[in-house]
């Protein structure tokens, strides 16, 4: 039998240690937990079924500016993926994505993305319309969280008077 010099069993004992640490990686990344509930279905391209909206995990009330600061943050945070929440606030739609806000005595507005599955943004409420939504949080893209919901479980509370004359 050969005997094995010191390089080469060096050689061996560091192999293995990257094979472990390759291993150990994926088992990590495999079994990574979900902070905030149900992580099955949640990105943005799965459908929603209305089973999924009957239980409700969150909900913001009308005019709760902080309530709304507080949900938004974990939202954004990825804390709710799979939660599902209803929020009643503005619709607002500056530019290109449509927000669910909440306005403080001094004009702030705090809030969170939504998107309405099966909707094209022509047939989303107005900017300024004030709108119950009940959706679940889902991943949009890596790192970044939104409420999805479908079209049955947007409510118009009132219609904003400045988008009605358009």
């Amino acid at each position: 039998m050969a005997k094995l010099n010191k390089n080469t069993i060096i050689g061996i004992v560091a192999a293995v240690i990257v094979v472990v640490v390759i291993a150990i990686v994926v088992v990590v990344i495999n079994n990574k937990p979900n902070n905030g509930g149900d992580n099955s279905g949640t990105d943005q391209n799965s459908e929603i079924v209305e089973d999924e909206l009957s239980i409700i995990d969150v909900n913001i009330n009308y005019g709760d500016y902080d309530e709304m600061a507080t949900q938004a943050k974990a939202i954004q945070n990825g804390e709710m993926t799979g939660m599902v929440i209803i929020v009643d606030g503005i619709v607002s739609h500056p530019m290109s994505k449509y927000s669910i806000v909440e306005e403080d005595e001094n004009g702030n507005k705090i809030g969170t993305e939504f998107f309405i599955e099966g909707l094209d943004e022509e047939e989303y409420p107005k900017d300024g319309d004030r709108v119950v939504i009940t959706g679940k949080v889902v991943e949009k893209e890596p790192l970044y969280y939104v409420i999805k919901t479908l079209p049955d479980y947007v409510e118009i509370i009132e219609e904003d008077e400045e988008t009605e004359e358009e």
